[in-house]
């Protein structure tokens, strides 16, 4: 069975009440909304760039642990 019928047999068995969540998000994941970003996010992300620039990061492999 491919996802897309896997999908379909999923969505055929949600009790009515649970279509709508599921069609909001379909809709949210094709189109996105543009969410623009705050002056504090701005500072941020400049600030990360600078210091990713610098060599100033952390790989993520040598921090994440097997712990869920």
């Amino acid at each position: 069975m491919n996802i897309k019928e896997e999908l379909i047999k999923a969505i055929n068995n949600l009790p009515e009440e649970a279509l709508e969540g599921v069609l909001d998000y379909v809709r949210f994941i094709q189109e996105p909304e543009e969410v623009e970003p705050t002056e504090d996010e701005l500072r941020a992300i400049a600030r990360g760039q600078e210091e990713y620039a610098k060599g100033e990061y952390v790989l993520w492999r040598d921090i994440k642990t097997d712990a869920v």
